[in-house]
């Protein structure tokens, strides 16, 4: 989850999820950032300043490590059944 001001145009803000557990955070970003436009940044000055990592293997290996991840959850949660 990424929640920062654009760089070019500071006057924007945004927020977006990542590997789908976005909408895990969508109620508690969604104060935040109307904190944010009502003058109150501290709680979004909080997350925008958490670091970002890069995902492992770069740009070459990020598809197939994804539907590697993938099917391994799915046959997980097969085989637990």
């Amino acid at each position: 989850m990424k929640l920062a001001s654009a760089t070019s145009t500071p006057q924007i803000d945004y927020s977006q999820g990542c590997s789908g557990h976005g909408v895990t955070f969508t109620h508690l970003i969604g104060k935040v950032l109307a904190e944010a436009l009502q003058g109150q940044p501290k709680r979004f000055d909080a997350f925008a300043s958490l670091p970002h990592y890069p995902f492992p293997g770069g740009r070459l290996l990020r598809i197939p490590f994804t539907a590697l991840g993938a099917i391994w959850y799915d046959l997980r949660g097969r085989l637990q059944r």
